[in-house]
């Protein structure tokens, strides 16, 4: 096992030099695992190794953000062309079982757990180690690992995983809390639920001192030329992300009065740390807004070439080929319309910069360059926001949402739009498609919520909620073994 090497192949990053500075690494091809764990620094470059591999195509750089998981998530008009969308309109109709989707959903299982294994590798030498550590780096890679490692089993259970609201109890993934090759037995959906609900629990305990806390997110490297392992806090799992992160699985099973506790922990803390944005960078300056809305960005990954992501996904120039945008009649007279119904409004700050007009439709532009290509804002692709939080607190605060209405209504005014006299489920979902399109949570959301998935403003189009749509059947490399 000793010679086994660490997966880590850094991707180019000629982009930023706060970005390089962040990231403090140099190239690495299949760096020795003796030689990372020797040093503080080696600890330091195996981590942000795994950051890095976030950003793949199988996982948040693709698949699991603006891709594969926002088609099941119904965020997409899909044609039925196959010379035009290919394997896509299978994946629209739910058909996991293609050989392509089969492929692909392979892919996405194996790097996830590819990634906790060494997330494993890393945690168990650290309980061993005699290398120093200086001040509290070493609380710090660790809780972040942990952090990393709740994550990547929570996003395989809620893909792979039962409907948690409704079978909770069945047989769903492994939970590999050690490093190793031979596989692990699958767990309860509730078990997997308790070992990530653990992780994220110690990962909040050792980032108690996160410099998060006391000076914000400096997203600014140090001057004095030292190392930048401890800024850029809202681009690794800092303190509040993991508290954020305890909120949405909290949410998911079903432990409303833990969701609210801990997104609105996040909510308090936002004002001096996340804010939400300042209408002037969004509306202010149109040529260059802020569409990540960035300064409420809880979490996010630094990809050096999101916008080909937008290039490849959401680019109108693309046409003929497919392109990815919303209905127009959905998007025009429900999520942004419908008054009090939906409580949409194309006054939203949302619709009036993610949506450019092109002909008679709207495109999706959030993950377009900005004019300021330098910005590490550039860069980023939301993981956790502050928005979410708010919504979290209101469907946690009641049976009824009654009394969650006020947190839907703080947001909707950083948003641009007026109050609403109640809320229902419904409303709710609309919000959620508002606040996270294009982020990888609605499909989990409408799970959740075992709930039709919205793709039409005529009701009686939309894919009703069934184990066949919500349940991804598991992939071949694990239940082969």
């Amino acid at each position: 096992m000793r010679k086994i090497y660490a997966f880590i192949t850094m991707v180019s990053l000629a982009v930023l030099t706060s970005c390089d500075a962040w990231l403090d690494v140099k190239p690495y091809d299949k760096m020795a695992q003796d030689e990372l764990l020797s040093s503080e620094a080696g600890y330091m470059k195996l981590l942000n190794g795994i950051y890095i591999e976030l950003n793949r195509d199988m996982l948040y750089g693709g698949a699991m953000s603006v891709e594969m998981i926002e088609i099941m998530g119904g965020a997409y008009v899909i044609g039925t062309d196959n010379s035009v969308w290919g394997n896509y309109a299978d994946l629209a109709e739910y058909e996991y079982g293609t050989d392509y989707w089969r492929a692909r959903l392979n892919e996405t299982w194996n790097k996830a757990y590819s990634l906790i294994l060494n997330c494993n590798l890393l945690l168990e030498n650290l309980e061993t180690t005699d290398v120093r550590f200086t001040g509290d780096n070493y609380k710090i890679i660790k809780g972040e690992a942990l952090a990393l490692r709740a994550m990547l089993h929570f996003d395989m259970l809620r893909l792979f995983g039962p409907v948690y609201s409704r079978n909770p109890e069945m047989l769903s993934i492994p939970y590999y809390k050690k490093y190793s090759v031979v596989p692990n037995e699958r767990l309860a959906a509730s078990e997997v639920a308790a070992e990530i609900t653990r992780d994220l629990h110690e990962a909040r305990i050792l980032l108690a001192n996160d410099p998060v806390r006391t000076s914000g997110t400096m997203t600014s490297a140090p001057s004095d030329g030292s190392s930048a392992f401890m800024y850029y806090r809202n681009l690794r799992l800092n303190y509040y992300a993991v508290t954020a992160l305890l909120a949405r699985s909290a949410l998911y099973f079903g432990d409303n009065d833990a969701a609210y506790k801990y997104s609105t922990e996040v909510i308090d803390a936002a004002q001096e740390v996340f804010p939400f944005v300042d209408r002037n960078l969004v509306s202010g300056s149109p040529e260059d807004p802020d569409r990540i809305f960035s300064s409420e960005v809880i979490f996010a990954l630094t990809h050096s070439q999101r916008n080909t992501v937008f290039k490849g996904y959401f680019d109108p120039s693309r046409i003929p080929n497919y392109v990815f945008r919303m209905d127009n009649d959905l998007m025009s007279n429900v999520i942004y319309g419908g008054g009090a119904v939906t409580g949409g409004s194309q006054d939203d700050y949302r619709y009036r910069v993610n949506w450019v007009a092109t002909g008679a439709n709207r495109y999706f532009y959030k993950y377009s360059d900005m004019v300021d290509s330098g910005s590490i804002t550039n860069t980023m692709i939301p993981m956790i926001r502050l928005g979410e939080m708010y919504l979290i607190a209101a469907e946690s605060r009641s049976a009824d949402l009654e009394a969650g209405v006020s947190y839907v209504n703080r947001l909707r005014e950083a948003r641009g739009v007026s109050k609403l006299p109640t809320l229902t489920r419904k409303t709710l979902q609309y919000e959620y498609i508002r606040e996270l399109y294009g982020e990888g949570q609605l499909f989990f959301m409408y799970k959740r919520m075992f709930s039709p998935v919205i793709v039409s403003s005529s009701d009686s189009r939309n894919p009703q909620p069934s184990d066949a749509i919500f349940v991804v059947p598991l992939p071949s490399s694990e239940t082969d073994n």
